[in-house]
């Protein structure tokens, strides 16, 4: 396997838990550094496009380079010459978008990558002539592939986050008890009416095992559970079928009960104190 092949598979392999880790800024900063070894480059950075008039340098490689500003006007108008694809410089120009940065370099990779939040320029710089063919165009290709992969993903992810984190508050706002009982046997979620009813010590994730059982519990403090138990075969005869308005007598008051279908992924209990 060639030289830049191999240095390829390092960097995904180092690289593989941080679309589960979702810290986007410690990723960028890591992969900059990983990829400056894997190429041999003296210098690495991150420049970002903040807003129309600013492109920050980030993550510098010497660090003395931190945080200069530069126009990122005639660096966008290099990305649009050249596609928006890498761009290669075995001789720097003597003329170029970057002002000083490359001072005392012979060659430069700048490599643009904008998926999820991210809008930023790698960029990497050889003191010695770098030559630039196809193995290593492809190395970078790689790279900047499995860059903006990573951002997508942790993009995603935050967003289901925050999407979760919302409809969550608004279920523990609820005065109904929910209980979801995942048909994978995997996954369970209570609200912190059914945490209580259930006598569960939180709210949230439970595996399915532990709310059958807390469920099982509290029907057996029911003063009619024979009925309850024969309505809970029909609840779970088949994915689809429902069970609506069951009533639990309880020592302390009645229950209304409804087990409810949620598209073949399993049952919702939703338990109502009358």
């Amino acid at each position: 396997m060639a030289s830049w092949e191999r240095k390829a598979l390092t960097f995904i392999s180092q690289t593989s838990e941080w679309d589960r880790r979702r810290d986007i800024r410690t990723f960028l900063s890591f992969g900059i550094s990983l990829l400056r070894e894997l190429a041999g480059a003296y210098m690495s950075l991150q420049l970002d496009f903040e807003d129309s008039y600013t492109a920050r340098v980030k993550g510098a490689t010497p660090a003395y380079l931190d945080d200069l500003i530069f126009n990122p006007g005639p660096m966008h108008q290099l990305l649009e010459k050249t596609g928006h694809r890498p761009v290669y410089w075995t001789q720097i120009p003597e003329k170029n978008a970057f002002e000083d940065l490359f001072q005392a370099l012979s060659s430069a990779v700048i490599i643009p990558v904008r998926a999820g939040e991210i809008n930023a320029l790698i960029v990497l710089g050889w003191s010695d002539i770098q030559a630039c063919d196809p193995a290593f165009r492809e190395f970078m290709d790689i790279i900047r592939t499995r860059i903006e992969e990573i951002c997508r993903q942790t993009q995603i992810e935050h967003t289901s986050d925050k999407v979760i984190t919302r409809y969550t508050s608004i279920l523990n706002t609820l005065s109904e008890a929910l209980v979801f009982i995942g048909g994978d046997g995997n996954s369970g979620w209570v609200n912190i009416a059914a945490a209580q009813l259930l006598q569960l010590e939180h709210p949230g994730e439970y595996a399915p095992a532990v709310l059958s059982g807390a469920m099982a519990t509290l029907i057996q403090q029911a003063l009619n559970k024979s009925e309850i138990a024969g309505q809970a075969m029909q609840a779970f005869a088949s994915p689809v079928s429902r069970v609506e308005n069951m009533i639990w007598k309880m020592a302390d008051g009645t229950l209304e009960a409804s087990c409810l279908p949620v598209n073949g992924k399993g049952k919702l209990w939703k338990i109502i104190r009358n």
